[in-house]
């Protein structure tokens, strides 16, 4: 027998797993497996090798997990500051400086400041805004129309399937392209409904993260423009 396979079997019933032998003998682990897969153990042993096995697993799959998203982090701010520096290029603009002051006041931002969804998320319930802010997607961001979704909120009395026709004639934008609608209920003080919206308010969505970075980085330079010129 190879002194190194009695050296393998040794270390196995001291409790070794196949990655600590292979660091020990530099045996391939095939080799291992093969030599070693007859050898009988306690149960105590095959769960202690097991757990060290898992431990290890967990802490390389962590470690794994914060090195993707310090390399994440990285590339988001790279592609925000790359926006930021790019408002300047495109302020002139009319489309998209009307779009980045309207997402600066009603567009989803919180992903920048520690949420998990970071995508872009614009919601009104005024035709002209919603119909801008999609041109906008179409022709500056070069967002192809399949990856524009939209999605309704409306009251209850809503005649979702009117609200429905409504948005797609105006957006251009197929049914197939909206996601459930989300129903909420208003009462006025003496608990009668009241529906405010005839076709309710609309979200514009992109499940794009770097779209999201880049919105963040243009209304920064937006921010910028505005100081200098108030300074």
């Amino acid at each position: 027998m190879r002194t190194d396979k009695n050296e393998a079997i040794k270390l196995r019933k001291l409790g070794y797993s196949y990655n600590e032998i292979n660091k020990v003998l530099n045996t391939p682990k095939s080799t291992l497996s093969y030599w070693l897969k007859e050898l009988d153990i306690p149960n105590s042993l095959k769960k202690q090798i097991l757990k060290k096995g898992n431990k290890k697993s967990s802490e390389a799959l962590i470690k794994r997990n914060k090195q993707q998203t310090k390399i994440a982090h990285d590339r988001h701010l790279d592609i925000k500051e790359k926006a930021k520096k790019e408002f300047l290029q495109l302020k002139d603009n009319h489309l998209f400086l009307s779009a980045i002051n309207l997402y600066w006041a009603e567009g989803y931002k919180k992903g920048a400041y520690g949420s998990k969804w970071k995508g872009f998320d614009f919601a009104n319930s005024d035709k002209e805004m919603i119909i801008l802010i999609i041109n906008f997607l179409e022709n500056i961001c070069k967002i192809p129309r399949e990856k524009i979704k939209l999605q309704i909120i409306a009251h209850q009395n809503v005649n979702i399937d009117k609200a429905i026709s409504f948005w797609s004639c105006a957006t251009k934008l197929p049914p197939n392209q909206f996601w459930k609608t989300y129903c909420t209920t208003t009462k006025n003080r003496k608990n009668r409904k009241i529906n405010l919206l005839t076709y309710g308010t609309v979200h514009i969505r992109v499940n794009d993260v770097n779209l999201f970075f880049k919105m963040i980085g243009w209304i920064d330079g937006l921010k910028d423009y505005y100081k200098r010129g108030m300074a």
